[in-house]
């Protein structure tokens, strides 16, 4: 069999074949921003903030508290009640260690939510003489709290009472409740869980010091 293709031949099907090529690159450069469009979907459905997403919060300062003001800032969280009398303290007394030893250019983007888990005793009134109590007065720390149901779905979300059934029935709310605090990036990922006793204040410092250069 003559398998010779003359140059004519050739130009004819190469010719031919060309707007076949650019489909399939028109395809697959569709498939790649549809694909693209999708992880960045899935990349934001993962924000540690979607664990906040439909609840109100109240500051200290009675004004509403919005999660979306934390957008491009750098946020550790922990989780309190104003009535506890051995974590709560020392951890608070902590993070304002940690807080006031940042430069001043890095304080501006840092931000300090503390989220009580007694929502019926800790009023905004409550959590202001706390903070005051504690000298955790700065401006860019919020001590937030909310209805007692919405305050449920968080921890239920971040499983601040565990995911053990029993010890969940024989939890004692708000006593019982984990003692981690949550690092989150500027652009609202979660970059680090702590064991919050004892704090390491010089890895918490670092770390957000390196968030800070990223």
């Amino acid at each position: 069999m003559n398998t010779h293709i003359s140059a004519r031949t050739f130009n004819v099907v190469r010719a031919f074949s060309l707007p076949h090529k650019l489909c399939a690159l028109f395809c697959v450069s569709i498939a790649f921003v549809i694909y693209s469009a999708q992880l960045r979907a899935e990349v934001a459905s993962t924000s540690f903030y979607s664990n906040f997403g439909n609840v109100a919060f109240k500051d200290q300062h009675n004004q509403p508290f919005k999660i979306s003001s934390l957008n491009h800032k750098i946020t550790l969280f922990n989780f309190i009640y104003t009535q506890c009398s051995a974590v709560c303290p020392v951890q608070t007394k902590a993070l304002s260690e940690i807080l006031e030893s940042l430069p001043s250019n890095l304080k501006s983007r840092v931000v300090f939510v503390s989220v009580s888990l007694d929502p019926l005793n800790d009023t905004p009134t409550k959590l202001k003489a706390f903070t005051h109590r504690m000298h955790a007065e700065a401006d860019n720390w919020a001590f937030i709290t909310g209805n007692p149901a919405d305050i449920v779905t968080v921890t239920e979300r971040l499983k601040l009472f565990g995911t053990d059934p029993k010890k969940l029935k024989q939890a004692v709310r708000p006593d019982d409740h984990t003692t981690h605090l949550w690092l989150v990036d500027a652009q609202g990922r979660l970059m680090m869980r702590y064991m919050g006793s004892p704090i390491d204040k010089a890895r918490i410092a670092q770390d957000i010091a390196q968030l800070n250069s990223m």
